[in-house]
């Protein structure tokens, strides 16, 4: 695997898709429902399909024989242990009703392990990125090292996360009920693995990600020195129920407590 390659070629997108989606922006928001279900919302904009379309020309230009998967488009698979994975706009919903806290998550998988990833927050005027060694956020040009927090004490940890609809009210009441004031419900989508590789926060607990949510994050929290995995303990790159934890005794202790609700997966 070519760190520099991969990781230089990624530092150099968040600048592009700025100035892309300020010219985009100005020619209007059109915004559709793709549920197939009457009862429930799931928004697509004309801003997602845009950012994927243009983001996969950049790798197709760049990269030819590496396979794509993204959210609004059709996967592309070759004949390549390289695979790249593209959420255009993580947060559509905040998107859509003018909260700064969306991005555009993208990353670089060698042999199904995300090894590279980039959350890019236009409105924040930031962007997370990991090379080899290190995890960093770049703001106003300045760079700084991630380092998840220490804190192992469940009586003192900070968590966030969001069940995203897929359990009912009684069974969300008994996983917070395991964490007490620790654990609050709160939707910043990649923000909140980001601020988790920070050190702001100490884990983040969500269920029913897809891979390209979470695929751009993994090696962004691990480089930090924290840990991803599913509510299973098994790895992250397929989506699903996943735990982040700031440290390894942290996540054993939340894994632990989170095992009842792995029975039936």
């Amino acid at each position: 695997m070519n760190y520099p390659k991969y990781y230089n070629f990624l530092k150099n997108v968040p600048t592009k898709l700025n100035l892309f989606y300020k010219k985009k922006f100005k020619s209007g928001l059109i915004v559709k429902n793709k549920s197939k279900s009457k009862n429930s919302y799931d928004p697509v904009t004309n801003l997602d399909k845009a950012f994927e379309k243009y983001i996969r020309s950049m790798i197709n230009d760049k990269f030819p024989e590496d396979s794509i998967i993204g959210e609004e488009f059709k996967d592309k698979f070759l004949n390549s242990n390289f695979k790249w994975s593209i959420d255009p706009i993580d947060g559509t919903r905040a998107f859509v009703i003018g909260a700064p806290t969306w991005s555009n998550l993208i990353s670089i998988s060698h042999n199904e392990k995300s090894l590279i990833g980039l959350a890019n927050f236009p409105e924040l005027n930031k962007y997370y990125i990991n090379d080899k060694n290190n995890s960093y956020v770049i703001k106003n040009s300045k760079k700084k090292i991630l380092r998840s927090s220490k804190n192992r004490n469940l009586k003192t940890i900070k968590i966030i996360g969001n069940f995203h609809g897929t359990m009912n009210y009684e069974r969300q009441k008994k996983v917070i009920k395991k964490f007490g004031w620790s654990f609050r419900l709160a939707s910043f989508d990649a923000l909140n693995y980001c601020l988790l590789a920070e050190g702001s926060v100490d884990a983040v607990i969500e269920a029913n990600l897809k891979p390209y949510d979470i695929l751009p994050l993994i090696p962004i929290i691990k480089n930090s020195g924290a840990i991803v995995t599913n509510w299973k303990n098994e790895p992250a790159e397929n989506g699903g129920n996943i735990i982040a934890s700031s440290n390894k005794a942290l996540h054993k202790k939340i894994i632990r407590l989170l095992k009842p609700f792995t029975k039936n997966d």
